[in-house]
C-alpha cells in the first residue's frame, strides 16, 4: 500500500468513526457522543480551512511541516471524506435533538434526523428559547463550516484531475 494510499485510508476512518459516533448518538440518544462526533467534523473542517489558507500564502510552510499535507485527500477519497463529514455533522446535531428539549416535542431518531438536515441548510423550525437556540446556531455554524471548507476542497480536488 502506497503512503498516499494510506494517509486517504486514515482520513476516511477518522471521519467513518466521526459518522458512526454520530449515528450511535442519535439512536442512543446520547448527547456526549454527539458533542464528540461534532467536534470531531468541525475540528478537521477548521484545520483544512486554516492550513489550506496558509499554504496558499507560504508554499515552503508544506516543506518546514510535511504532516499538515495529510490533512488534505486525494480525489477519490475526498468524496468520501466529505460525505461522512456531512453524515457526521446531521447525525451528532440530531443526536441532540433527540429526546431532548431542543424543540416544542420529543423528536424520534427519524425525525431528528430529518430535522438536523434541514436546520443544516438554514430552514427554521424555531427552538426553544435558552439551550435550544444555543443548539441551532451552533448546527448554523458547523454548516457555513462545512460549505466554506468541505465544498471547495472537494471541487478543488475534483477539478485538478488530469487529461486523458
Amino acid at each position: 500500500m502506497s503512503k498516499e494510499t494510506r494517509k486517504d485510508f486514515v482520513l476516511v476512518i477518522v471521519t467513518a468513526i466521526a459518522s458512526a459516533i454520530g449515528m450511535a448518538s442519535v439512536f442512543v440518544a446520547c448527547r456526549p457522543l454527539a458533542w464528540i462526533a461534532i467536534a470531531i467534523s468541525d475540528a478537521y473542517l477548521a484545520l483544512v480551512l486554516l492550513f489550506a489558507a496558509i499554504l496558499s500564502d507560504d508554499r515552503a510552510f508544506a516543506a518546514r511541516w510535511p504532516w499538515i499535507t495529510r490533512l488534505f485527500p486525494t480525489r477519490t477519497a475526498a468524496l468520501f471524506v466529505v460525505a461522512l463529514l456531512l453524515l457526521s455533522i446531521v447525525s451528532g446535531f440530531a443526536g441532540l435533538y433527540v429526546g431532548t428539549e431542543v424543540f416544542s416535542s420529543n423528536k424520534t431518531p427519524g425525525d431528528a434526523l430529518y430535522l438536523s438536515l434541514f436546520t443544516l441548510a438554514f430552514t427554521d423550525y424555531s427552538p426553544k428559547p435558552g439551550y435550544g437556540q444555543l443548539v441551532v446556531v451552533g448546527q448554523v455554524a458547523s454548516g457555513i463550516l462545512y460549505l466554506i471548507a468541505a465544498v471547495p476542497l472537494l471541487v478543488s480536488r475534483i477539478a485538478t484531475f488530469a487529461s486523458p
